[in-house]
């Protein structure tokens, strides 16, 4: 399953997800229940998890010091988050989070100059000589 396929039908992709787990556990009652179905599709979508992601991200940076630290974070994180950041970068009101990005298939080709792109494309040529993984994005590429 690649992610072009979950984005173009999504109601399928959870089904066929649900199916190679246990047929009977999982995707049966999705196929019986549509309400639950609608839900993990709206609970897996890409833009309630972008808002999710997005607002925890604001609430954790907007947290003082001491909260970090008396927090349940582990102690990594609460190292990277209080660690000194020198004045002149340190802004009145911090930039809006935006760690998860657009969720779109075929963006790649609006960061990649022609070179780049045949480069990929000869490395995964490459990389995929004798399977069948090329075709999963013969219709994307």
């Amino acid at each position: 399953m690649t992610y072009e396929e979950m984005k173009e039908n999504p109601e399928a992709s959870v089904l066929k997800l649900a199916s190679f787990i246990d047929e009977e556990k999982y995707a049966k009652p999705l196929r019986e229940d549509p309400e639950k179905l609608q839900a993990i599709l709206k609970y897996s979508s890409f833009k309630h998890m972008k808002e999710t992601v997005n607002k925890g991200f604001e609430e954790l940076f907007s947290m003082s010091e001491e909260e970090v630290l008396k927090s349940d974070l582990p102690e990594a994180m609460k190292k990277m988050i209080t660690a000194k950041i020198p004045k002149e970068v340190i802004q009145e009101k911090p930039p809006a989070v935006n760690f998860i990005r657009k969720g779109i298939t075929g963006d790649w080709k609006n960061y990649f100059n022609e070179d780049q792109s045949k480069r990929l494309e000869k490395k995964f040529a490459e990389r995929t000589k004798g399977t069948d993984l090329p075709n999963l994005w013969k219709n994307y590429m």
